[in-house]
């Protein structure tokens, strides 16, 4: 009965090749990555954090975000006051951020967006972060995934992809450098 199973498998995969081979499909070794395009370079200022305290899923702090800018290829603008990053520090201290926020842009649009992500530091970069101290961006992990909500016309590209961020912090801004994934 093994042998009729083993045989079973071994036709199905010729008959898959064939198939594959007749359509033109190719199956490669090594799967290409998706490609990369810059859209904005996002400069968000903040404001004091108010730290709630330790809870049941670690330290929470919730950051205002006060305003900033946006430079990009197709997307220009100025980040909106009022938002916030909502942040927990698990107790390995990893900062999970959940920033939500808006912008408008230069001709008038206003798109929200959230913002999740890691940071991941060693605790003596964590706390010089924590201090305000400049650290460079190869010290740490920084990275989100942002998700867009914008309205039907110009923007609503921003709508049907997904994107990737490097982040990084400054003693009085973020820098986010975010991708679309084609």
């Amino acid at each position: 009965m093994t042998g009729f199973f083993s045989a079973c498998r071994l036709t199905a995969m010729l008959c898959l090749s064939l198939i594959l081979a007749l359509t033109g499909t190719r199956v490669t070794a090594q799967p290409k990555a998706p490609e990369l395009a810059f859209v904005a370079r996002f400069n968000v200022t903040i404001g004091q954090p108010y730290i709630v305290g330790e809870t049941a899923h670690g330290l929470r702090r919730i950051i205002p975000i006060t305003g900033g800018t946006i430079e990009g290829p197709q997307l220009k603008g100025t980040i909106l006051p009022g938002g916030a990053d909502w942040q927990i520090v698990r107790k390995d201290g990893v900062a999970e951020v959940e920033a939500h926020y808006q912008f408008r842009t230069d001709d008038g649009v206003t798109v929200y967006i959230k913002n999740v992500g890691l940071r991941v530091a060693t605790p003596e970069v964590a706390a010089r972060i924590g201090r305000g101290e400049q650290v460079s961006p190869s010290e740490y992990y920084f990275r989100t995934a942002p998700k867009f909500e914008a309205p039907a016309g110009k923007y609503a590209w921003l709508n049907d992809a997904l994107y990737i961020a490097n982040a990084f912090r400054n003693p009085d801004n973020v820098v986010i450098e975010i991708w679309q994934v084609r």
